[in-house]
């Protein structure tokens, strides 16, 4: 089964599924070199800072920019509708 279809993409953020796929690369490589890339790889993604959070201009809920530009606004619009930022 590929690893696109284990994931639900809604809940992990890009950061997530990039160490995912790294990890899997590593797993299944049978080539040392590759595998030493990988781990390179890895330890730079350790080492990257937090991404930083974000608040939502309109209800000001806070978190990763992945999850508020996903997230459903409790303000209405004109119609009834819930924003989506």
């Amino acid at each position: 089964m590929p690893l696109a279809t284990m994931t639900d993409n809604t809940t992990i953020t890009a950061r997530e599924r990039l160490r995912i796929h790294l990890r899997e690369a590593r797993r299944i490589t049978d080539s040392p070199i590759v595998e030493a890339q990988l781990v390179a790889a890895l330890d730079a993604w350790d080492d990257l800072p937090p991404t930083p959070l974000q608040e939502c201009p309109v209800c000001g809920k806070v978190g990763l920019p992945e999850r508020i530009q996903q997230h459903r606004c409790g303000i209405q619009g004109q119609n009834g509708e819930n924003i989506l930022l």
